[in-house]
């Protein structure tokens, strides 16, 4: 028969109870000289499980402590106390369980402690933190000894290391459906988080941390995937000429907390350090990317910066034309095939959806039907479209090729970025870039008066309460036509010519 550990104590109604001496050169950092805790059980076999589980508690606390941490009790509590402040995964659970079943066994490895003088760990307390890495023994406490050394066992966290996470986080979110760009924005970020702290076990990444990630890549400039690999950090810093925008960063706090709550789900750690580092942003949300203006539409369909009809590449034809009076994002444009310029209830739409493996939408609710404006009609895009059906075409536009990543709108977009540059159109303050579409037919008929629900179904977003969004249907065409109707831009009118 195993003997009880000397944490366990058996009360004189046969209850278990947690029961441990708070290291003397620790206790001015404790509440108390002792930690004891009911573990609510007369069975040995529970009591050995359950005292395993907040053993584990305390030693990160003394983990604290010596890293000069105040450390609290409040949050010691066991995965069966259900109605307690903390309640463990049941992935921890049963981790937990496996070493209580290897430390009964005799099986877990017992090296050789370091011992650290009196002198040392004061300094320790005070702020000298234990080497990263490593945490006190599974198993076994710091002892004070009679000299005032303390016993400081040196075993690695058990907990996978940072990057491990990440790729079983992705790899899950890729069997769900995540999209190819999405999983490689949250790698990027992941590898950015490596990058400035370490590739750290994933309970030893601390609020310290976080708040070195944020200090380090508020300093960066855009883009910073695009540099080269062999630049240092303080290398991209000292020659950056602009810095990301805190909306950046707000998104790469969203990925890596998508990494931390897929850690603390499965037992990894038990919280997530970048929890409200979130930079609070002071300006409107409305402010974040500009509109075009009259006179920006018209230098930007003027004869000197627009292709002609006849071009061999129709796509920068039509594509600035499509933006203007649709208000649609620049891949559901370039994805669009011939089947889906539709005829409903006698108005001629476009169907923006996802109907074929090379066809994605940024949400459920972009999928829409969008008139097509009478502008867009007088300058022949219907009789377009009969032209690419009578060359055998499946596409709209055949002569943009599908990219991994970014779909049939990754050569438009470096072309738009071209042409928005030679204009002045640059990234930073006042943004503008073929999104900007979107933002300007927004405000454009926002300034119209026109209902936030009926622009809501025109741009594919989702608007209004439980009511109209989940047994209200989409808008019908003929409905949604004289909104798109309301859209009357008058910087085109040479093209008619």
């Amino acid at each position: 028969m195993s003997a009880v550990p000397s944490y366990l104590w058996l009360s004189r109604h046969s209850i278990f109870y947690f029961r441990i001496v708070v290291p003397e050169v620790l206790r001015p950092l404790f509440p108390c000289a002792e930690i004891r805790r009911s573990l609510q059980t007369r069975c040995k076999r529970e009591a050995l499980i359950r005292g395993r589980e907040l053993l584990l508690q305390v030693q990160r606390l003394y983990t604290q402590a010596f890293q000069g941490i105040r450390p609290s009790l409040d949050y010691l509590r066991g995965a069966w106390e259900a109605g307690g402040k903390r309640v463990a995964s049941w992935a921890s659970w049963l981790r937990q369980q496996q070493l209580v079943e290897v430390a009964t066994s005799g099986v877990l490895r017992q090296d050789q402690p370091q011992v650290i003088e009196g002198g040392e760990l004061k300094k320790a307390v005070e702020g000298v933190s234990i080497s990263r890495g490593h945490k006190l023994r599974r198993g076994s406490s710091a002892t004070s000894q009679g000299n005032g050394a303390v016993m400081l066992p040196d075993v690695p966290s058990v907990s996978p290391s940072f990057s491990k996470v990440v790729e079983e986080c992705l790899g899950q979110q890729g069997l769900e459906g995540v999209s190819v760009k999405t999983l490689d924005d949250k790698r990027s970020v992941a590898t950015l988080l490596v990058r400035i702290i370490g590739d750290l076990p994933m309970d030893l990444i601390t609020r310290q941390d976080a708040r070195k990630f944020r200090e380090t890549a508020l300093k960066l400039p855009p883009r910073i995937n695009q540099l080269p690999s062999s630049l240092s950090l303080e290398e991209v810093i000292r020659t950056a000429t602009s810095t990301i925008s805190h909306t950046t960063f707000n998104n790469y706090v969203k990925n890596l907390t998508t990494f931390f709550t897929y850690a603390i789900r499965e037992g990894y750690c038990e919280r997530n350090p970048f929890d409200g580092l979130r930079v609070k942003q002071r300006g409107k949300v409305s402010e974040e990317r500009s509109v075009f203006t009259e006179d920006d539409l018209r230098r930007l369909f003027s004869k000197e910066v627009y292709s002609s009809v006849s071009s061999r590449k129709p796509n920068q034809y039509w594509l600035p034309l499509l933006g203007l009076y649709t208000g649609a994002r620049l891949n559901e444009l370039c994805q669009l095939y011939l089947d889906d310029v539709v005829t409903i209830n006698g108005v001629d739409c476009l169907h923006i959806r996802a109907a074929r493996p090379d066809q994605k939408l940024k949400t459920a609710s972009s999928e829409r039907l969008v008139p097509i404006h009478s502008r867009l009609k007088a300058l022949g895009f219907i009789e377009f479209i009969q032209k690419q059906r009578a060359a055998g075409h499946q596409r709209i536009f055949p002569e943009l090729t599908c990219h991994k990543k970014h779909g049939y709108g990754a050569a438009p977009s470096k072309w738009f970025t071209r042409v928005r540059e030679q204009l002045g159109f640059k990234d930073g303050e006042g943004q503008k870039d073929f999104h900007s579409f979107r933002h300007t037919i927004a405000d454009h008929l926002k300034q119209k008066g026109v209902s936030e629900a009926l622009v809501g179904g025109l741009l594919g977003h989702q608007t209004g309460g439980i009511t109209f969004s989940r047994y209200g249907k989409d808008f019908r065409p003929e409905v949604l036509a004289p909104v798109v109707e309301a859209v009357d831009f008058d910087v085109v009118g040479w093209l008619q010519q």
